[in-house]
C-alpha cells in the first residue's frame, strides 16, 4: 500500500507544493508523484500552456527569449501566483513593448535574431493589426487559438507594476 494517494498529491499540488517537494517528503520518486498527480486529474500549468501554444515550435527555437516569455505570460494568465517577482519583471518589460509600440509577437523561422531585442531567430515583434484583437500573438491563418488559448494569449490584466 502506498504511503501517499492521488487525492493527497492533488491537494498538496493545489496548495503550492512542487512534485519534487512531495517526493522528498514522502520518500518516493518525482516520477511516482507525477503518476499519482495524473491519476488524480492534475494538469501542470506548463503542460496546459504547451498544449495550447499558438504555433508548433521546433526545438531550435525553445531558447528564444520571446518564446520563453510567451510561455510565462500564458502561465500568468492561468495562475498569476505561479510567477516569481523576478520573472514578472521580464514579463512587464515585454508587455510594455507590446503596449507602447502597438505590436504583437509573431513566430516565423525566417525572422532573424535582433541583438538586444530577440536573442535567437524565429520570433519577432510585429505591428498590431485590427484582426489581432486583444491578443499578444499575431493572428494569421496558421495561428492556432484553442478555447483555452483564448485566455492564455490575451494581454493580461492586473499585472503588478503595469500602469
Amino acid at each position: 500500500m502506498s504511503i501517499i494517494d492521488p487525492a493527497t498529491v492533488r491537494y498538496c499540488l493545489a496548495q503550492g507544493m512542487t512534485q519534487t517537494e512531495l517526493a522528498r517528503e514522502y520518500g518516493v520518486t518525482r516520477q511516482y508523484i507525477h503518476k499519482l498527480a495524473k491519476q488524480a486529474g492534475h494538469e501542470p500549468l506548463r503542460t496546459i500552456v504547451t498544449e495550447n501554444f499558438p504555433w508548433p515550435i521546433k526545438p531550435e527555437f525553445s531558447q528564444n527569449n520571446l518564446y520563453q516569455v510567451l510561455r510565462v505570460i500564458g502561465t500568468f494568465n492561468l495562475d498569476p501566483e505561479a510567477i516569481s517577482d523576478n520573472t514578472l519583471r521580464r514579463v512587464r518589460a515585454v508587455l510594455r513593448k507590446l503596449r507602447n509600440f502597438n505590436t504583437v509577437i509573431d513566430c516565423d523561422p525566417g525572422y532573424p535574431a535582433v541583438p538586444g531585442l530577440v536573442n535567437t531567430a524565429g520570433f519577432a515583434y510585429v505591428p498590431r493589426a485590427e484582426s489581432d484583437e486583444n491578443f499578444i500573438v499575431k493572428i494569421k491563418p496558421e495561428t492556432r487559438i484553442t478555447p483555452i488559448g483564448r485566455k492564455l494569449w490575451r494581454m493580461p490584466e492586473g499585472v503588478p507594476g503595469m500602469n
